[in-house]
């Protein structure tokens, strides 16, 4: 049941990944048919094959050759894997998960493709507190209002973070407090640093470290 479920989970993160670009690409989201950005042409079935085709194609167009974008294989494998791992076939669990998970992929591609974040897609994080350890929740609330003033200020002076990152931090705190919140902060921050060391990208997305090191924390916790 878990190849069911790695299956499940990179197909869908392959129709996020598309629709995300789109979206925040101003294309039209369900037409025209999948396509090369490169040189326009039509892709096969089996041109669009998580992963495999990828694989398959040696990470560029089957037409023009240009390189296909790494960050579409990687995100499929990852939601492929966290999928796997997660869905344990209880409806309720299950469904929590897959709308958390849904909204970290949506999230981390449009931020990926445009540094665009839509703040209502962070609504979607807050159920899976029902699956992790009792939190004190007015606690949690106090320490994302310090947290957030904080990073407002140090974005203020330095012009590091987005809007978009200090709301999801802020959502990531109120659901498990700020000790768990700074221990994601950290991982991802040198995730970052290892992305600008191998790309010398000055600009570089957050929010996708960010979800994959709170994926690391769920995962973690055992939800």
């Amino acid at each position: 049941m878990s190849i069911i479920s790695f299956i499940f989970g990179a197909s869908l993160a392959s129709f996020i990944a598309s629709y995300s670009y789109r979206l925040a690409t101003n294309q039209p989201l369900m037409f025209p048919r999948s396509y090369c950005d490169n040189c326009r042409l039509p892709l096969c079935w089996w041109q669009l094959i998580p992963i495999l085709s990828f694989v398959i194609l040696h990470g560029q167009c089957f037409y023009c050759k240009q390189k296909i974008n790494f960050y579409l294989p990687l995100i499929e494998l990852l939601s492929g894997t966290a999928f796997a791992i997660l869905i344990i076939y209880d409806p309720l669990h299950d469904a929590i998960i897959i709308i958390f998970l849904t909204c970290l992929i949506f999230l981390a591609s449009t931020d990926f493709f445009a540094q665009i974040i839509y703040p209502y897609c962070l609504i979607g994080l807050f159920p899976v507190a029902f699956l992790s350890v009792p939190q004190d929740y007015l606690s949690n609330f106090a320490s994302a209002c310090i947290l957030a003033i904080s990073l407002l200020l140090f974005t203020a002076l330095t012009k590091t973070l987005g809007n978009g990152d200090i709301e999801f931090l802020f959502i990531i705190c109120l659901i498990w407090g700020w000790q768990q919140t700074l221990l994601i902060i950290q991982i991802s921050s040198l995730i970052m640093l290892v992305c600008f060391v191998t790309t010398h990208k000055a600009k570089l997305p957050f929010i996708p470290a960010l979800a994959f090191t709170t994926f690391l924390s769920i995962f973690i916790q055992g939800c």
